[in-house]
């Protein structure tokens, strides 16, 4: 499913459990890793903007180039390590632009992210680079907190997931999330849980409707949906947990995680359209910004 897995650095720690999960999502799959580092120019081109100055941006320090070089040779050193082609480049610009023109020049069809930067305003530079990946681009995107190395150890990141989550309204970009879920559960020889979650706040507005009458629909899409995922479970061969819940998404969604050892979530980044098409993208970043586990989207186009 995966050939081509681009790796963004900044050479700090708190990438380090986003390139464990990509190396090893590479080996199962035999894909080339590319890895990237983009010298951060924004602030200085902005500076430039309010000051009229003139300085060619190519003179910016060497040692943020050799800084980018070393994080990037090190990826690949370790991808050889695996038997796993590599390719490595630094490139000066907007990360988030960069990584998107990178991710079209090469073909990429999967990216291992970490969702923090150094200290500081890094932090919220880098999780931002993540958030607007996320939303732009149309190819699946892994996201990996920093303090995931802290819980996980590498042995273990190396056994792989067990349990893997895709919360599902049975939307086609959750069928799509399913299709990946589903494809890693095989490879990993992992259970798939299927979830849907029964969201009165997001629907109790719509007119013409007793929350009983609507409730009691829900519910009845929500078996439809859960049968269709223990369906394509079977067909595969896959081990399915399934479950239909109510309360908020979100939150229903981290308490599941808790309960049942969740090591991956899959989602869809997009639900039906208009209002629950955001509200379904609301509900996925804020999966993103408060699950500690790993979170593989997939947007919908």
């Amino acid at each position: 499913m995966y050939t081509e897995i681009l790796i963004p650095t900044d050479g700090s720690d708190n990438v380090e459990p986003a390139i464990q999960y990509g190396l090893d999502l590479a080996r199962r799959y035999d894909a080339t890793v590319h890895a990237l580092h983009v010298v951060d120019s924004s602030p200085i081109e902005r500076k430039l903007e309010l000051t009229a100055l003139e300085i060619d941006l190519e003179t910016l320090p060497d040692t943020w180039y050799d800084a980018g070089d070393a994080a990037t040779q090190q990826i690949a050193t370790r991808a050889a390590e695996h038997g796993l082609d590599a390719a490595t480049e630094v490139r000066r610009g907007i990360p988030a632009h960069e990584i998107a023109s990178y991710i079209t020049d090469n073909e990429i069809d999967l990216v291992c992210m970490g969702t923090r930067g150094h200290t500081g305003l890094d932090r919220f530079l880098l999780g931002s680079v993540t958030t607007r990946i996320v939303r732009t681009t149309d190819i699946p995107v892994l996201s990996v907190k920093s303090k995931t190395v802290a819980a996980t150890s590498e042995s273990e990141l190396r056994g792989g997931f067990e349990n893997i989550l895709a919360p599902t309204d049975g939307s086609k970009p959750a069928r799509e999330a399913v299709t990946h879920a589903l494809e890693l559960a095989r490879t990993y020889d992992a259970t798939l849980h299927a979830l849907y979650v029964v969201d009165r706040v997001a629907y109790a507005s719509r007119p013409g409707w007793t929350w009983d009458e609507l409730q009691q629909v829900l519910e009845q899409n929500g078996d439809t949906v859960v049968e269709d995922v223990q369906s394509r479970a079977a067909a595969d061969g896959v081990s399915v947990a399934a479950e239909i819940t109510h309360g908020v998404p979100h939150q229903a969604i981290g308490e599941y995680c808790d309960q049942h050892g969740i090591d991956l979530i899959v989602m869809g980044t997009h639900g039906r359209s208009g209002i629950s098409r955001r509200l379904i993208g609301s509900v996925t970043e804020r999966v993103l910004r408060n699950s500690d586990e790993p979170v593989l989207t997939i947007r919908g186009v």
